[in-house]
């Protein structure tokens, strides 16, 4: 499995997810591996994977153990007899230590045990593709929010859970575009009457989203104060 393309083009890195729990697979590996920065199949079976590589090159995989055709085990195994290069992660709830050796040895690069936290998983890969594709594009995803705009997305895919009123100053900080934004049109998104509401209760509720952001997401989020007119966000 040739890596010269990709290191010339400079894609972004191809994933097969291998997993037959089809909720895990597409409403949290697929959406969070792609918010993670890599350009992600997502599949049921050997079966799918195998054919899929018929007609597409696939630089990582990540793999279950326990799948309907063919345990994971001996995919690995039969994968890393086709390319030494291919970046290879089992996450499985195959957690002891046996069945790690027994990945080990099937050539797997990490294993992984579920519950495995969507960080760790996208930071293993991200990691494991900066070997095995060393000129990939790696930039990552910024802050942002879903739908909703009831959870913000860490960097790494983590979902952050907003209150009302959280979700109420987020949502007109980020239609502001990276402007400032007055603290009393934040606190018009939070009371009828402006002049009744603490701006202390502004301040407070900033503080601990940025602090909530910083503990779950690991990183900070992109807001802040300005001096004189009130906060901005920039992401």
């Amino acid at each position: 499995m040739n890596t010269a393309m990709l290191q010339a083009t400079n894609e972004l890195p191809r994933l097969a997810v291998v997993e037959d729990d089809r909720e895990f697979r597409e409403d949290v590996l697929v959406p969070t591996l792609t918010r993670a920065g890599f350009e992600v199949d997502g599949m049921a079976s050997a079966l799918e994977l195998y054919r899929a590589m018929t007609v597409r090159r696939y630089d990582l995989v990540l793999l279950d153990a326990g799948l309907p055709d063919e345990d994971g085990f001996s995919i690995a195994a039969h994968l890393r007899g086709l390319s030494p290069a291919l970046g290879i992660v089992m996450l499985t709830g195959y957690a002891s230590g046996d069945d790690r050796m027994r990945g080990l040895r099937a050539g797997v690069d990490a294993y992984l045990s579920k519950p495995a936290s969507m960080e760790m998983v996208a930071t293993t890969l991200r990691n494991l593709a900066r070997r095995v594709v060393p000129n990939a594009n790696l930039a990552r995803a910024k802050w942002r929010m879903d739908e909703g705009c009831w959870r913000i997305l860490s960097p790494d895919g983590v979902e952050i859970a907003m209150s009302l009123a959280e979700r109420q100053v987020m949502k007109v900080l980020a239609a502001s575009c990276g402007a400032p934004i007055k603290r009393e049109a934040l606190i018009a998104s939070l009371a009828e009457n402006v002049h009744d509401f603490d701006p202390h209760r502004l301040e407070m509720l900033v503080h601990r989203l940025r602090k909530k952001c910083l503990k779950l997401g690991r990183e900070e989020l992109p807001l802040r104060a300005v001096r004189g007119v009130g906060y901005v966000l920039t992401w």
